[in-house]
């Protein structure tokens, strides 16, 4: 059987190993290292921990169409630099100007206008704006690898805060659908604002002046100023974290330091200095940060070496399925039924929609992305042997799967001879293509829910046998709810009823375990 671990796209080895220690001896109870859950925080930085940084960080975007947009009210900027270079899109010859470019520009470029103005402008920005190199969103342009570790952390009980000397309120409109962290756990730099009243109304307007530069050393005022709390674990990248985890150490008991080394052009960045990689304009992970990592006991995780894969977006070798049977009218009108009461209670849940659809599952598995075509030619064959839609199927119970104060329902119904002969059949017929286990990049996902629920994925990796044969299950996925609601509805009467399997298809598994994507459909023999 398939033993799953958590942080699926880190490749075993002691960096992925030291997280994982880490987690468990600070969170089992008795353990002398053992740590409350309002101790836990943990602090990230953003800029090439959490997201890529090169070939400048996402901010210097923002701020060079900034200036492209305020350049007609300008016409000075043409001549005067640093704005003449950037209006060139001479990125680098600005980083060369140093702090004091840098300052001028975001000081002409990012006040002058209302929080709440400067937050929209931001969120209209970062949902358009592209990385140069791949064309991804900046948005997408985040480490599978530190998702996953944010994941596990909150999951163990952790508060997770950014602290990064990017803007705060560059970062706050838009890193709680990104990261999963709301505005009030960001720590960054931020210029002055002081409050007036606009048209009556209470507004805070953004200065030309700096306020708190959140880098080096003063990243360390920045948590006891914000947070409050010395953290217990700390994430970084280069020099300008150094001091991060230095505060991080210094405190005595468990205590847990990181940084992330860009060491692989091929799929993203290689650059240092340590390890005779090209030194950055920023960024900068220089031999002498190496060095004290290795001395302190700080972990040191190459992106080469111990991440398996980088951006959400990468394809996976591995996909994660759902071979499965299409209800016919009848079931369909009664999951949509069930659906449509359920989000009356439960708004958050999901419809049943062209990314939800409802289904009987035959098998889950884990296979190889280049057996694909194969696996589809194995599974055409299984169902053109069988009568698949002249099955007759009784639907007689609700049930639901709990989570914690929620559960995920379902209509049942029961295995027939035909339809367990069907299952055994798609097993056998699939087997040569399986994996014994996939990370989130396997799944269909959202830029809202990037790290797919590691339940889940023990799910689909043990699916045969535990949810195969004597042990199967067969129903329809009707919604989510919270437990108390199922919980009558399990208790009232169930009306049984009869359908059928109107086709057959293979899809892409996405978060809950629904079929989110559909690969191919099967052409059915009446």
């Amino acid at each position: 059987m398939p033993v799953l671990e958590p942080l699926p796209s880190w490749n075993d080895g002691p960096a992925k190993q030291s997280i994982i220690a880490f987690v468990e001896k600070v969170t089992k109870p008795g353990s002398p290292d053992f740590v409350p859950v309002s101790e836990r925080i943990a602090t990230f930085d953003n800029d090439g921990t959490l997201w890529c940084e090169q070939p400048v960080p996402v901010q210097l975007y923002f701020a060079l169409d900034r200036v492209k947009a305020l350049a007609p009210q300008h016409p000075e900027w043409n001549t005067t630099e640093p704005f003449a270079s950037l209006l060139k899109g001479d990125l680098q010859t600005t980083l060369a100007g140093g702090d004091h470019a840098l300052i001028e520009v975001v000081m002409a470029t990012h006040a002058g206008m209302t929080t709440a103005e400067f937050e929209q402008i931001v969120k209209d920005w970062i949902a358009t704006a592209k990385h140069p190199k791949t064309g991804q969103l900046f948005t997408d342009m985040v480490y599978q690898p530190m998702l996953e570790v944010r994941s596990y952390l909150r999951a163990n009980g952790f508060t997770n805060f950014i602290v990064s000397g990017g803007g705060i309120e560059f970062m706050r409109p838009w890193t709680e659908r990104v990261y999963g962290i709301p505005p009030e756990q960001v720590v960054g730099s931020s210029i002055k604002t002081k409050f007036e009243m606009r048209d009556g109304k209470p507004v805070l307007v953004r200065l030309p002046e700096l306020n708190f530069i959140d880098d080096k050393s003063d990243k360390a005022v920045g948590i006891n100023q914000h947070i409050g709390r010395r953290p217990i674990a700390a994430f970084g990248n280069s020099n300008g974290d150094k001091e991060m985890l230095e505060y991080t150490q210094g405190d005595g008991g468990a205590r847990f330091m990181l940084l992330v080394f860009h060491d692989d052009a091929a799929r993203e960045y290689a650059y240092g200095s340590a390890m005779g990689l090209p030194d950055p304009k920023l960024g900068a992970f220089t031999r002498s940060l190496y060095d004290q990592a290795k001395k302190e006991g700080w972990t040191v995780a190459s992106m080469k070496n111990d991440w398996s894969q980088v951006f959400p977006f990468e394809q996976s070798p591995v996909t994660a399925i759902d071979i499965l049977l299409e209800p016919d009218a009848t079931m369909l009108r009664r999951a949509e039924a069930a659906n449509a009461s359920q989000l009356k209670i439960f708004p958050q849940g999901f419809a049943l929609d062209a990314t939800h659809r409802p289904h009987v599952t035959m098998i889950q598995r884990f296979v190889r992305t280049a057996d694909l075509d194969k696996v589809y030619d194995a599974a055409n064959k299984v169902f053109a042997r069988a009568n698949v839609t002249g099955m007759k199927l009784e639907a007689f119970k609700y049930y639901y799967i709990p989570s914690k104060e929620l559960g995920l329902s379902g209509i049942v119904a029961k295995p027939t001879p035909e339809l367990l002969k069907l299952q055994a059949d798609l097993i056998a017929a699939v087997a040569p293509f399986t994996v014994p286990s996939g990370n989130s990049g396997a799944f269909v996902t959202t830029p809202d829910d990037r790290v797919i629920d590691p339940l889940l994925i023990e799910y689909v990796s043990t699916f045969v046998p535990k949810a195969s044969g004597e042990h199967f299950g067969p129903h329809v996925t009707t919604g989510l709810a919270p437990r108390t609601y199922l919980d009558k509805l399990l208790a009232e009467p169930f009306e049984p009823f009869t359908f059928s399997p109107a086709g057959a298809a293979v899809y892409q598994l996405g978060q809950f375990g629904t079929a989110a994507k559909k690969l191919k459909e099967f052409d059915l023999k009446p």
